[in-house]
């Protein structure tokens, strides 16, 4: 007989495995939730849903297919194999919603001249002056779309030199983020508001030289939080009709805009029909994240957007847009006329 101060082996065996068995089981969870993580991405990106909980998540599916990606590594630890085949299958689904962001479009030759734009929301017109001024010039930009277009900006922006690089404008300023503007080394004629919403959205045509005309257009519709999100949805609605009908014209069409909603929201692809591309998605130039731009952390979602028709994109690329929280956006647009 065992003495009473004597550990039965017998039970610290039982124990020890029944440890691990905890700590297996807990893995194996994790491992499932960030898959389960990852199907949700998959859902609302093809879901336009009208839930501000929904809409926000729609912002961060590439981040969400990154947990799910990571969910396979645990499940393989696990040696959990059918939650592991479902996984992969979700995470390959969702790789798939984003590949056209990874794939250039872009031809290797592109007739014409091409167009130098830039697109900054300025936040509440606080960014720095100066610094956007010289962006603007180290850039050889022809066309500047801005959001968040205050008096002062107008003001500030002028006396760092930009009237005299760009000498053309059609601005609204607001204060509260409400104002926006269109900036252009060529004459802007047809100036008026892009409809009715509850921040300035503008378009106007840029004669850019041999009888040939360009629609520009600088837009800001709401955010999904913390206005509601029937609004945003409805704004995302109205701008779309606006936009293709604005295009139907025929012209070549450029567009820049804090669109507050990411490739990965459903209402923003619809405008991506009938011509319409997003530059990101025509260069391949994969995940172009442009907010929030003033934190330790990097930027996490790409709301900023430079949409085209009838044009192609040969260059893309984020700057820094120094005091504003979003990062700025500069392209090189060549549009097509009858005949090129």
């Amino acid at each position: 007989m065992p003495n009473s101060g004597e550990v039965d082996p017998a039970s610290t065996t039982s124990s020890v495995t029944g440890g691990r068995r905890i700590v297996r089981r807990a893995v194996y969870l994790a491992g499932a939730a960030a898959v389960g993580v990852a199907a949700l991405g998959v859902i609302v990106f093809y879901v336009g849903p009208e839930s501000n909980t929904l809409i926000i998540a729609s912002s961060f599916v590439p981040l969400m297919l990154g947990v799910g990606l990571l969910g396979l590594f645990v499940l393989a630890a696990t040696r959990s194999w059918r939650t592991l085949a479902v996984g992969v299958a979700v995470v390959l689904a969702g790789a798939f919603t984003q590949a056209p962001l990874f794939v250039s479009n872009t031809p290797d030759t592109v007739a014409g001249e091409g167009i130098r734009v830039m697109q900054a929301n300025i936040r509440l017109g606080e960014a720095d002056p100066d610094a956007l001024v010289d962006q603007v010039r180290s850039h050889s930009i022809d066309v500047l779309t801005i959001q968040e277009l205050t008096d002062s900006a107008v003001q500030q922006l002028d006396t760092h030199g930009l009237a005299a690089l760009l000498p053309y404008r059609f601005v609204e300023p607001k204060d509260g983020g409400g104002g926006t503007g269109i900036y252009s080394r060529f004459p802007l004629t047809e100036q008026e508001s892009l409809g009715r919403f509850a921040m300035s959205n503008l378009v106007a045509t840029a004669d850019i030289g041999d009888g040939r005309s360009v629609t520009v257009a600088s837009v800001h519709p709401m955010p999904p939080y913390p206005s509601p999100a029937w609004m945003w949805a409805s704004e995302m609605g109205k701008l779309n009709g606006l936009l293709h009908e604005q295009a139907a014209d025929g012209k070549p069409m450029i567009v820049g805009g804090d669109f507050n909603s990411t490739y990965s929201h459903s209402r923003f692809r619809a405008i991506l029909t009938d011509g319409f591309t997003d530059a990101a998605e025509q260069t391949g130039a994969g995940f172009v994240m442009t907010f929030p731009a003033d934190t330790w952390y990097p930027a996490l979602i790409g709301i900023d957007h430079i949409v085209t028709n009838r044009a192609t994109v040969t260059h893309f690329e984020r700057i820094e847009i120094e005091g504003s929280d979003h990062h700025g956006l500069v392209a090189t647009v060549t549009p097509h006329f009858d005949g090129t």
